[in-house]
């Protein structure tokens, strides 16, 4: 999940640098999967303070700057405001509109957006801050030619030597996106793992996605070994080859 800070206001006391901001509000899941067979589905927003939280809820394309008024992402939010109780959690809907015709051979990328508007505060010294949570939403057609769980053995590896370094180039030709999360390698040629970060560790469907090779020691098989978030946000290990 990933969380960013929001809007107007940030906690600030003049009697120390800084006071610490911790988010009450997180959302029940790591990503979330709408079948396109489905009319609508639900995921929980859960508040774990001691005081209500007003949230609001959208969805977008990728673009972290859009808000719930520029967003043309054809999905309706249900409530998109609410006040959740404290200690308590609340269910938002998801509807797909249809506005806008999404592919049928190939998953589709949204994030939702889950902000928690910060209360009022009588402190002077204080600002206050927006804390917003995003996960990934991902649109699925129905009949896909594989399963999910299958997509990552399809996936092809390619070692490339660039700039006296080793990459490996990952090519993607299922209609699934592919989130990794660890890649170490063990061959003859070379034995390292790949760093990844949030932001670059997803491999689009029928795309390419290429990693620099960390060289290092490592007690692991032979062959690449990787893993990728599944649909419940756990990890799935597996090992492939290098294409001859």
């Amino acid at each position: 999940m990933i969380k960013n800070c929001t809007t107007a206001i940030c906690i600030f006391s003049a009697s120390s640098l800084f006071n610490l901001v911790q988010a009450d509000v997180s959302i029940n899941t790591t990503r979330i999967i709408y079948p396109a067979s489905k009319k609508e589905i639900t995921f929980t927003v859960n508040n774990a303070g001691k005081r209500a939280s007003l949230i609001q809820t959208w969805l977008d394309e990728g673009n972290s700057k859009e808000t719930p008024d520029n967003t043309t992402a054809p999905f309706v939010l249900t409530p998109p405001i609410s006040v959740l109780q404290a200690e308590k959690g609340q269910n938002i809907r998801v509807r797909y509109t249809g506005e806008i015709t999404l592919p049928t051979d190939k998953e589709s990328l949204f994030w939702i957006n889950v902000l928690e508007v910060p209360q009022n505060t009588d402190d002077p010294n204080q600002l206050r801050i927006g804390i917003r949570s995003r996960i990934k939403f991902f649109f699925r057609p129905e009949k896909l030619a594989i399963s999910p769980e299958n997509a990552p053995e399809k996936l092809s590896w390619k070692l490339v030597s660039k700039n006296s370094k080793w990459h490996v180039l990952i090519h993607n030709s299922t209609p699934y996106y592919i989130t990794f999360n660890q890649i170490q390698i063990n061959t003859e040629k070379v034995k390292g793992s790949v760093d990844l970060s949030p932001q670059k560790s997803m491999v689009s469907p029928n795309d390419d996605v290429e990693y620099e090779i960390t060289s290092k020691s490592n007690d692991i098989k032979p062959g690449i070994n990787f893993s990728v978030i599944n649909d419940f946000g756990g990890s799935t290990s597996y090992i492939a080859k290098f294409a001859e």
